[in-house]
C-alpha cells in the first residue's frame, strides 16, 4: 500500500519515459499513467470506415475531440478494408511504441458478433484485431483493458 502510493506520487510530479514506467509496473498493483507527458504520451486512435455509414465522419470527429479534450494525441484515420486496417494499426503503432503510455483506440465500423465489416464485405474478428496491438508491438505491461 506504501509502495503504490509512493509510486502514485512520482506518477502525479515526473515526466516518466516507457522504460521507467516498465521498471515501476511490477511493483505497483496499478498501472502506471504519468500526468506529465513530456517523455511519455497518452495517445488516441480513432479508426472509421464511413460507407454506409452516414454521419460517421462526424462521428469519428466528435471521438476524436473527446481523446483530445482527456489529453491524448489522436490520430484518425478512415479505413475501407481490413487488410488496408491492419496495416494502419501496424503503421501506427511502429510510430508510438517508443513513448506510449496509454493507448485509447476506437474502431467504428458495420458488424456483428463479435466481427467488423470493411467496405468489400470482408469480415475479421475483433479479436484478430486485438491481438494486433500485442506482442512484437506494444510493451507487455501495457494492459488491454477491454473492449465495448
Amino acid at each position: 500500500m506504501a509502495q503504490d502510493n509512493e509510486i502514485r506520487k512520482i506518477s502525479e510530479t515526473e515526466s516518466l519515459t516507457v522504460e521507467q514506467i516498465q521498471q515501476l509496473s511490477p511493483h505497483s498493483s496499478q498501472y502506471i499513467i504519468p500526468h506529465k507527458q513530456k517523455k511519455s504520451k497518452r495517445y488516441g486512435l480513432v479508426l472509421f470506415n464511413s460507407v454506409e455509414r452516414p454521419g460517421a465522419e462526424a462521428e469519428a470527429a466528435n471521438v476524436e475531440q473527446a481523446l483530445q479534450t482527456a489529453g491524448c494525441d489522436v490520430m484518425k484515420m478512415e479505413w475501407y478494408d481490413v487488410d488496408e486496417l491492419h496495416n494502419m494499426i501496424e503503421s501506427v503503432l511502429n510510430g508510438i511504441v517508443a513513448d506510449c503510455s496509454l493507448l485509447i483506440v476506437c474502431l467504428m465500423s458495420h458488424g456483428s458478433r463479435g466481427v467488423i465489416t470493411g467496405s468489400n464485405g470482408k469480415a475479421i474478428p475483433v479479436n484478430k484485431i486485438l491481438n494486433a496491438f500485442v506482442g512484437n508491438f506494444m510493451p507487455k505491461e501495457l494492459p488491454l483493458v477491454r473492449k465495448l
